[in-house]
């Protein structure tokens, strides 16, 4: 595993990279929150195979945030991402995408579909905001509109503060059904030190630009205009969600000719829960 920085033309970036620059090429688009490093196991897993690009998205991880908030709209922000693609590679990509990160790997797709050889979503792709504070409201829920959401994630990002790196490491494997080593790596990557406190390393105005740009460029405005290039593995955990996820996956699925797998015993963050059986379908996807 290669940590790399990009400094070019006004786009900084760090990424992560597995295997061999020759190989037939992945580009990864972590979930809100999250970090290049999300990806660590698939990338050991499929370094033999393929090489392997994991991006810090801006104000994730170890890339600057954008100093405005419409450069998260998604029209700008595949535009930076192209820039950052460029200075890796030249040849036609595989995208692989997870939650937010997954709206980001549609939109990549429907502006510069010639790069594209095919893309997969990781639980992602399919949730649509308005639809979903509607389900909220429906269901008694606390996120019922795009405000509330907001206000969610940034006292969420914000008031993320521990002690010590173990104490959050602990609360991070209580969030999922298994653990290894590479994980707590990946979970590490996740704060950082702030006048001896450990922090969450995306705050919340990152979250909110993000969550606004989700709002305003649902992924359902472009369904009909992608290629038919695409799979969607869904998650089922937990099973409280599985009507919403269900029927707004196999409209997502219908709308866009692609083809929609359930991975049982899977939370959202599903190549976490279940690194194995993502891989599988990734490399018989992409052969």
């Amino acid at each position: 595993m290669k940590e790399i920085f990009i400094n070019k033309d006004y786009n900084k970036a760090r990424i992560h990279q597995w295997g061999d620059k020759e190989d037939p090429t992945i580009i990864c688009f972590h979930g809100l929150g999250g970090t290049s490093l999300s990806f660590i196991e698939l990338g050991y897993l499929l370094r033999r195979e393929y090489n392997v690009i994991a991006i810090d998205l801006p104000g994730h991880g170890k890339t600057p945030a954008f100093e405005r908030e419409e450069d998260y709209e998604m029209p700008n922000m595949v535009t930076w991402i192209d820039k950052v693609i460029s200075t890796i590679t030249e040849k036609k990509i595989y995208l692989l995408g997870h939650s937010y990160g997954a709206d980001i790997a549609l939109y990549y797709l429907y502006t510069y579909p010639s790069k594209v050889i095919k893309t997969m979503l990781l639980d992602g792709g399919y949730y649509l905001k308005k639809e979903w504070y509607d389900y909220q409201t429906s269901i008694s829920g606390n996120i019922t509109s795009l405000q509330r959401e907001i206000d969610y994630y940034i006292q969420d990002f914000d008031d993320y503060c521990f002690d010590s790196v173990e104490e959050h490491i602990e609360v991070e494997k209580s969030n999922y059904i298994r653990w290894s080593n590479l994980l707590e790596e990946a979970s590490k990557d996740l704060v950082q030190v702030e006048k001896g406190k450990y922090r969450w390393h995306a705050n919340g105005v990152t979250a909110k630009a993000a969550i606004k740009s989700m709002y305003n460029c649902p992924p359902s405005s472009i369904y009909e205009k992608l290629p038919k290039s695409i799979y969607l593995l869904q998650s089922t955990l937990p099973n409280s969600m599985n009507e919403y996820r269900n029927n707004f996956a196999e409209n997502f699925s219908k709308c866009t000719d692609s083809k929609l797998k359930r991975i049982e015993e899977a939370g959202h963050l599903i190549h976490w829960d279940k690194p194995n059986e993502v891989v599988k379908e990734i490399i018989d996807w992409f052969k």
